[in-house]
């Protein structure tokens, strides 16, 4: 049973020749088996498929660490002290 994301959601999304990288899920209308996601750190936006996001409580561990690529050290940063950074609500 694939698990249900609700705009807001703070995540770790795999896009393709990528790591998993820490986002939130945006507000935007979310397509059947695509998760429109907000990527801290770089800030961009995104559309990822349903089985390549995870939550991100219970995955920072696993994924959170031992990235090299500019922008992941400060997506880090921002999901844990700023994210609502860049979002129509601002947390």
């Amino acid at each position: 049973h694939p698990h249900q994301f609700k705009p807001g959601d703070l995540v770790f999304a795999k896009m393709k020749g990528f790591p998993h990288w820490p986002a939130r899920v945006t507000d935007d209308e979310i397509i059947v088996f695509k998760v429109p996601v907000f990527y801290f750190g770089t800030h961009q936006i995104g559309s990822v498929p349903l089985e390549n996001v995870v939550p991100y409580v219970g995955n920072k561990t696993k994924y959170g660490s031992g990235v090299r690529i500019k922008g992941f050290a400060e997506g880090m940063w921002e999901i844990q002290n700023t994210p609502g950074v860049c979002s129509r609500q601002q947390v």
